[in-house]
C-alpha cells in the first residue's frame, strides 16, 4: 500500500495505482481529462489532467504516472489552474463552437471541462480555424465531424483494445492530424456505437439518434437489455412515452460499461405499427370487459388442456404460468427458439433474456414436433404467453386444429393470427420484471414507458385468467407475485430489493 498526501488529504492506495485513480478517489470528482478511459490503455493525449508532485520540477499528467509512497501531490493551486486553462483554450482554437445544433451538447466532456476548469479570457489571437470534413458517414450507425474531434484516441483504442476490428485510427500531424477510418474501411463492427458513448465531444454521433431529441429532455430508466443471454444493464433515455436510445449502464459483473449495437436497437420494436392494443376475438376488437364473458366459456368449464410460456417472458410471468398449468400440461416454448450467432465479447448465441429463469423454475422446452403433439393432446384450451411458437411450421399446422387457442402477446404475429382470443400484453420497457441471464444472475428491468393502446401486464393479465379458474391465491401486485416466487428460486434477497448488480441464487449478493 502507499501513503499519499493529496490536496492536503492523506489516502492510502494499493501499489501500481494511478495518480488519476488515486486523485478521484481524495478529490471525490475526475481531474479534468479527455482521453482516459478507465476500460482503454493509458494514451496521455490530452494533457488535461496535469497535477503538481511536490519534489518534480514539471507539472505530470496523473493518468500515466503511479503512486508512490511519500508523494505530495496539489491538484487545485494556481500553477495547475493555470496549465489546465491553458490546454482548454488550445482545445478549442479550431473547434467550431456549433453547440446549439451539436448532438452532444447537454453531455458533452469538453462544455463540462471548461464551465469546471476553463471559463478564461483568451490570450490567442484571432485566426482562421483549421477546417476539416463534416457530417461523414463511416459506418451503418456512426457519423463522423472531425471539427468537433480532440483527438482523444478513445475510438481508435476502443477499435484495437476492445473489439480487435482497428477500423479508427489518427492521420497526418499537427493541426492537420484527424480521426478517421482507412480508405475502404468502414466502422462496421458489432459493438461501433460504443464509440459514440465514449467520445468526449460530438465527433462521433449515432445515425439512429442524431437530431430526434435534445439529451436534457430525456427521461432515463434502468433495465436490461432482451436482446440475448447476456442481459447487459442498460438505460433507456424516453420522453412522451417514446423511447429515444438505449446506452449501456455500468455492470462489472455482466456487461461492464459495453453493450452490442444490436441490441441497442431492440427498442425499435416497441414502437412497431404491428404492436397489439386491444384484444380480439376471432380476428374482431373487443374490449377487455366483452372478452372476459369468452374467456370464461373457454376456460371457467373445461380449464386449460395445455399452457405455454416462453424464454423471452419475465421470471413472476413464468411463475404465474406454472400455476395456471398445475392441472395441465406445461412448456416453456419452442426449445431452438431465440437461437442465433454469439462471440467472444457480449453477445450470446441463445438470443433470448430469460430461458434460465424456465430452468431455474424447472419449466421445460420442447422441440417443435414435440411441441405439435401436446397442441393435439390438450384436453382444454391452449394458453400461449409470448414467443410466437407458430413462426415453426409444425406448430402452426397444430394450432390451426384447435378452436379455443388463447394468445397472450405483444406483436400481430403468425400465432396472434391463429388462436381465437388474442390478449394485448406489455413489453419489456413498458413494465417491469426479472431476467435470469446466462449466469444464472437474476436482474431488474424497470417501466419507462406507459403501456401501448389497451394492453395490460402479462402478470396482470394471468392473474385474471387465474380468478376465471377459481383460483383462491390470486396475487394483487407484482410485490405479490413476488414474495411467492422468492420461495420457489430460494433466494435469499428480497425481490422486491435486489441488488444493483443482481444477485446469484447460492452465491453472493453483489
Amino acid at each position: 500500500m502507499a501513503k499519499l498526501t493529496i490536496d492536503g488529504k492523506e489516502i492510502e492506495v494499493p501499489d501500481g495505482t494511478s495518480l488519476f485513480d488515486a486523485c478521484r478517489d481524495a478529490r471525490g470528482e475526475d481531474l479534468p481529462h479527455f482521453c482516459y478511459h478507465p476500460d482503454l490503455s493509458v494514451a496521455g493525449v490530452c494533457r488535461l489532467c496535469q497535477v503538481e508532485v511536490e519534489g518534480m520540477p514539471k507539472l505530470t499528467i496523473a493518468c500515466n504516472t503511479g503512486v508512490r509512497d511519500g508523494m505530495v501531490v496539489h491538484t487545485r493551486n494556481e500553477r495547475v489552474t493555470r496549465a489546465s486553462k491553458q490546454i482548454l483554450e488550445m482545445h478549442l482554437i479550431n473547434h467550431p463552437v456549433d453547440c446549439p445544433i451539436c448532438d452532444q451538447a447537454g453531455e458533452c466532456g469538453l462544455q463540462n471541462q471548461y464551465m469546471a476548469h476553463g471559463l478564461y479570457d483568451t490570450k490567442v489571437e484571432k485566426v482562421d480555424k483549421v477546417h476539416k470534413s463534416k457530417a461523414q458517414v463511416i459506418g451503418p450507425h456512426v457519423i463522423l465531424d472531425q471539427e468537433r474531434c480532440v483527438l482523444c484516441s478513445r475510438c481508435v483504442r476502443f477499435c484495437a483494445e476492445v473489439t480487435g476490428t482497428g477500423e479508427m485510427g489518427i492521420f497526418n500531424r499537427g493541426d492537420r492530424a484527424r480521426i478517421g477510418t482507412a480508405p475502404g474501411v468502414e466502422l462496421d463492427n458489432d459493438y461501433s456505437l460504443n464509440t459514440v458513448d465514449i467520445c468526449p465531444v460530438g465527433a462521433l454521433t449515432s445515425r439512429d439518434f442524431r437530431f430526434q431529441k435534445r439529451v436534457w429532455m430525456l427521461k432515463a430508466a434502468d433495465s436490461v437489455c432482451p436482446g440475448c443471454a447476456t442481459g447487459c444493464n442498460v438505460r433507456i433515455d424516453h420522453e412522451a412515452g417514446r423511447i429515444y436510445r438505449l446506452k449501456p449502464r455500468y455492470n462489472p459483473e455482466v456487461n461492464g460499461r459495453w453493450m452490442c449495437d444490436k441490441g441497442r436497437m431492440t427498442y425499435k420494436a416497441v414502437h412497431d405499427e404491428n404492436r397489439l392494443g386491444d384484444p380480439l376475438v376471432g380476428g374482431k376488437v373487443e374490449t377487455w370487459d366483452g372478452v372476459a364473458g369468452t374467456l370464461a366459456k373457454l376456460v371457467g368449464e373445461g380449464g386449460f388442456g395445455l399452457v405455454v410460456g416462453s424464454p423471452y417472458q419475465s421470471l413472476e410471468e413464468i411463475h404465474l404460468l406454472k400455476s395456471l398449468g398445475k392441472d395441465a400440461p406445461l412448456s416453456g416454448g419452442l426449445a431452438d427458439s431465440g437461437q442465433g450467432t454469439g462471440d467472444d465479447l457480449l453477445q450470446d448465441a441463445d438470443q433470448t433474456p430469460n430461458r434460465k429463469g424456465l430452468e431455474l423454475l424447472g419449466v421445460a422446452q420442447h422441440d417443435g414436433p414435440a411441441l405439435a403433439d401436446l397442441i393435439r393432446n390438450a384436453a382444454g384450451s391452449v394458453l400461449i404467453l409470448g414467443g410466437d411458437p407458430a413462426a415453426d411450421p409444425t406448430v402452426a399446422a397444430a394450432l390451426t386444429e384447435k378452436d379455443s387457442v388463447i394468445y397472450v402477446g405483444t406483436h400481430g404475429d403468425k400465432t396472434a393470427g391463429l388462436a381465437k382470443v388474442v390478449l394485448p400484453g406489455c413489453m419489456w420497457a413498458e413494465k417491469a420484471g426479472i431476467f435470469v441471464n446466462r449466469n444464472g444472475r437474476l436482474q431488474e428491468f424497470k417501466q419507462a414507458v406507459a403501456r401501448h393502446g389497451n394492453a395490460r401486464e402479462d402478470w396482470r393479465i394471468l392473474s385474471e385468467l387465474m380468478t376465471v379458474r377459481n383460483n383462491p391465491d390470486v396475487p394483487g401486485s407484482l410485490k405479490g407475485v413476488r414474495d411467492e416466487l422468492a420461495g420457489s428460486v430460494a433466494a435469499d434477497v428480497d425481490l422486491n430489493k435486489l441488488p444493483a448488480r443482481g444477485f446469484l441464487p447460492g452465491g453472493e449478493a453483489r
